[in-house]
Formats: structure tokens, C-alpha cells, sequence
């Protein structure tokens, strides 16, 4: 009787210690990346943008929010775990010698728990910080106005598509003033949008056409551009932040909005 009752006292004990493990399992937060999926970096990836975008200066600054880029296909999660890895990117254009200031002006705005941190040096001014969920941030100056921020998933098991938040019907309107005051139509439209609980919404539109942005320069007032350059003129108007950019023979037009 005695080695029945120790029987199934050691079987309660392991059914209680298995209980545990599983409510663990599924309940407690992730203590490395690898126990987290790419679906659930891409909140915490869109939350550390929207929070970017929202620190700006609106007055003095043009945003381009990109879509998710795959930038590893194939990487080791663990020794025997294959992963992927993505990021997130917004590209922050302000006025020539304001970039090292506008890193700083978003340092003070993201929260404590990002311990960011700016690093200006002669080369380039750098902000990096820790978005929560194993995610990383990072703002670079890349050319003159241009600050690029990008949220990194690091390598994680990929276990559903990393798909945008189905776009609200996009507002076209400031790009097709552009086409239209250039007399021409896009050859391809795009959308990209986030969400987040410190911003409803942001989204850009983009469009790619032939033609020269020339004509666009003369018809904005001065007080509202933001940057101009040989391949990149960003302003503002009353409803978006614009910008045309020249690659090759095709110029993208953009609009941003939101946040």
C-alpha cells in the first residue's frame, strides 16, 4: 500500500511539474530570440517606427515608410534551427545640417526602456537602442538630409508570410497632383502602412514614373521644401510630406501621411 501511494505521489508531482512547464511555455515572455517567431517581432518592429515618426519635427522634416525587407533568406537560429530575418525601414529627410540634431531630438522622445544612445563623430552621427522583443533600432546619416532608421527582427524561425496590415484605401491625392502637374501617369503604384498603439496610422504611397522633377521645383514655395538636391527634392504641403527621387531613368514620387 506504502509503495502505491509513493507511485502515485511521483506521478502527481511530474503531472504538476508538466502543467507547469506548458502554462511556462505558452504564458511566459520569451528570454531569448530564438523563442520568438518573425510574426512576433513585427509589432515591436512598427511600434520603434511609428515612435520615430512621431518625434520628428513636422515642420522640418519628409518620411518614406518602406515595406518589409527579407534581408538574410537562410540563417542559423540555433545550431539545428534554420531562420530568416527581416527589417523595417524609414528614411527621415530635414534640412542639410539638422541631421545630428534631429538623432538627437528622437533619442529624447523613445522611451527609457529603448536605452537609446547617439554617437556623433566626425564620420557620421549613429543612434542605436533596443525596441523590447530582441528587436534593434538604428538611425543613420547616410547623405546630406538623409537619415535612414532601420528596425531589425535579428534571425528568427519564420512560421506565417510577413505581410503588412491590409492598407486602408490609399490617399492618392498628393501624388497625383505631381503626376498631374507633370502630365504624366505612374507605371506602377505601391503602398506601405503600419499600425501601432502610439500611432493609428502611417502609410506612404508611392508611384514611378518618366520625367523630370524640374517642373515640380518651381511650383512649390520655397518655405516648404525640406531638401533639394541633384536626385531628391522632399517638401511638405497642408495634407503630406512629398518627395521625388531620380534613380536611373525612373522617378519615384511619394506621399506620406499619418501619425
Amino acid at each position: 500500500m506504502k509503495r502505491r501511494w509513493v507511485v502515485t505521489g511521483v506521478l502527481a508531482w511530474i503531472a504538476v511539474i508538466a502543467g507547469a512547464g506548458l502554462w511556462s511555455y505558452f504564458n511566459d515572455p520569451a528570454t531569448t530570440r530564438d523563442q520568438t517567431t518573425i510574426a512576433d517581432a513585427l509589432p515591436t518592429v512598427d511600434t520603434a517606427l511609428a515612435r520615430i515618426h512621431s518625434a520628428l519635427d513636422p515642420s522640418a522634416s519628409v518620411s518614406v515608410l518602406g515595406g518589409y525587407r527579407r534581408t538574410e533568406v537562410s540563417c542559423r537560429v540555433t545550431s539545428a534551427r534554420d531562420g530568416t530575418r527581416f527589417t523595417r525601414e524609414l528614411l527621415v529627410y530635414v534640412k542639410p545640417s539638422t541631421e545630428a540634431a534631429t538623432l538627437d531630438r528622437v533619442k529624447a522622445a523613445l522611451p527609457a526602456s529603448y536605452e537609446p544612445s547617439v554617437t556623433h563623430s566626425g564620420a557620421t552621427d549613429v543612434l542605436s537602442a533596443d525596441a523590447g522583443g530582441f528587436v534593434l533600432l538604428r538611425g543613420t546619416v547616410t547623405d546630406q538630409g538623409t537619415i535612414r532608421f532601420t528596425a531589425d527582427t535579428g534571425c528568427r524561425v519564420q512560421d506565417a508570410p510577413a505581410q503588412e496590415p491590409t492598407p486602408t484605401p490609399p490617399d492618392r491625392a498628393p501624388v497625383q497632383a505631381v503626376l498631374t502637374t507633370l502630365g504624366t501617369t505612374a507605371s506602377q503604384w505601391r503602398t506601405h502602412q503600419l499600425t501601432s498603439p502610439s500611432c493609428r496610422s502611417l502609410s506612404t504611397v508611392e508611384a514611378d514614373i518618366t520625367g523630370d522633377a524640374a517642373r515640380v521645383r518651381s511650383t512649390v514655395d520655397a518655405g516648404s521644401v525640406v531638401l533639394d538636391t541633384e536626385k531628391l527634392f522632399a517638401y511638405r504641403t497642408s495634407a503630406a510630406a512629398v518627395t521625388l527621387r531620380t534613380e536611373g531613368d525612373t522617378l519615384t514620387v511619394t506621399s506620406t501621411t499619418g501619425c
